[in-house]
């Protein structure tokens, strides 16, 4: 017994030491190093705000997916592009794609080499009428006013619409030809799930032969207390996207008078079904980006959490239970069940023949829109309830892009000279939105999504929120980080 003993300290000694010695291993991964970049040419400041703020001035408004379209506010915002970036419009030519979205060619010196694309959208979520009173400047001022730009969409997306035209005038004006060709595609609708624009766009590209060596588009940021256990800034890449599926619940029954119910309500039916399906969760598992965005992490992290992410084999279903203590976490391992809509009955004592109900389906890789639907079905195992996809955006999740190679190599240094003195550390992580980038999953592995303004408090929810708003200096680093990625072009 006493050799037993010895032999399991001498076990759970040996182990512990095999994890202390893989946590001290655990560096920060060196910084890329590469050619010297040329100078970086001067920037129009005052300039750059006046014409982000005359973007912002255009209500370029998605409601609803087939709802109808401010065509007028589209072609403004069009017509607002020609005269804020004459050069770009002089050396670039441009398309109009799916009747409101835009594809600018920029051709490079060598027609051969892979080429970049540089993805934005123009249109923007709504303002609810009871919101406006809380605005500090209206939604669609465009205000400039103690060192912001004020309105809907300073942050999704025309931030990076007019960032990118930006680089791309000051490139020319300094005389820059890119050594590959170069891609910019703006869509209109995608807010709504980008079906009429950026599909459209990349079915195009692709029917040319297409294929891109690094495709960069909205969707991760730099930022403070992004991820548990960081407190320092850091920017998160998104290298992947969760897929997207609503699914409509109905439940028909015999109305009537509610004075003489049956024994079973279209009510009744529809609420244990929606019961059941937030009472059987998808499963958690720890794989994929989230495994890759902890693994990332770990180097950053207090000692006694480094040790954990070091040693994933073994700690990972402690982490794992960690993480799901919360919505966050816990969005990162599974398909997420979001009950959003609920239609039934026309008046109090009236039995509805029928209820309806909508679920949002936010799914992780390695589960399918179609596996979704055969799950629900069997959770709710009902026959009085019928389940089928809402005529709405529906998309599997995107292929997991590479965090190695140069596509990779040149946007973590891009994002890394973003902020002058300031080195933030780069963490691939999984989208739990969507994107216009999914388009692109299919035909590169290098799909990366990224919104270069750095967010301060606060920010993140005014996201789709409230008082939307850059600041003067980290619209400047969006325009400083499209022109370093420019630059670095001939490294890929």
């Amino acid at each position: 017994m006493k050799r037993i003993l010895l032999a399991l300290v001498a076990l759970v000694a040996g182990l512990g030491g095999v994890m202390t010695l893989r946590a001290a291993r655990l560096e920060p991964p060196a910084l890329p190093s590469g050619a010297a970049l040329p100078p970086m040419p001067s920037i129009d400041s005052a300039g750059a705000l006046e014409r982000l703020a005359g973007a912002i001035r255009h209500p370029t408004i998605s409601y609803a997916s087939g709802a109808p379209i401010d065509t007028a506010a589209f072609r403004g915002f069009h017509e607002h592009l020609v005269t804020s970036f004459p050069q770009a419009h002089a050396t670039l030519t441009r398309e109009s794609i799916g009747t409101l979205s835009l594809l600018y060619t920029w051709k490079g010196a060598d027609p051969a080499a892979a080429p970049i694309v540089l993805m934005g959208h123009m249109d923007v979520v709504p303002v609810p009428e009871s919101n406006l009173p809380q605005w500090t400047h209206t939604p669609f001022s465009g205000d400039i006013a103690d060192g912001y730009v004020w309105g809907r969409g300073t942050l999704d997306d025309k931030s990076t619409v007019l960032s990118i035209m930006e680089a791309v005038e000051t490139l020319i004006r300094s005389g820059y030809v890119p050594p590959r060709t170069i891609y910019l595609t703006f869509g209109h609708d995608e807010e709504v799930g980008g079906r009429y624009g950026a599909r459209a766009i990349v079915d195009t590209l692709v029917a040319r032969g297409v294929k891109p060596a690094l495709v960069i588009d909205e969707g991760g940021f730099m930022a403070s207390g992004l991820l548990p256990g960081l407190t320092q800034r850091l920017a998160i890449v998104g290298i992947a996207e969760k897929g997207y599926i609503s699914l409509k619940l109905t439940s028909r029954a015999d109305g009537g008078h509610s004075s003489m119910p049956p024994g079973r309500t279209s009510v009744g039916a529809l609420a244990r079904a929606i019961a059941a399906l937030e009472a059987a969760p998808f499963p958690m598992a720890l794989d994929g980006p989230t495994r890759g965005m902890l693994e990332a992490m770990g180097p950053y992290l207090p000692f006694s959490q480094k040790l954990a992410m070091a040693n994933l084999w073994l700690m990972g279903p402690l982490v794992q239970r960690t993480l799901a203590s919360n919505p966050l976490g816990g969005a990162l391992m599974r398909t997420t069940t979001s009950p959003t809509m609920l239609t039934a009955g026309i008046k109090d004592n009236v039995l509805p023949p029928e209820a309806t109900g909508v679920v949002n389906f936010r799914i992780r890789p390695g589960e399918t829109a179609e596996t979704v639907m055969a799950r629900v079905r069997t959770v709710i195992n009902d026959t009085m309830i019928t389940v089928a996809p809402l005529d709405s955006a529906i998309a599997n999740p995107s292929p997991v892009s590479s965090t190695t190679g140069p596509a990779w190599t040149l946007l973590r240094r891009t994002i890394t000279t973003m902020v002058p003195g300031e080195q933030p550390p780069v963490i691939p992580y999984l989208v739990m939105g969507g994107t216009d980038a999914k388009y692109w999953g299919p035909h590169s592995d290098a799909v990366y999504r990224f919104l270069p303004i750095p967010l301060g408090d606060g920010d993140r929810e005014r996201v789709h929120g409230l008082n939307e708003r850059v600041s003067a200096r980290d619209y400047a680093s969006a325009v400083t980080f499209f022109i370093r990625l420019l630059q670095g072009a001939g490294t890929l």
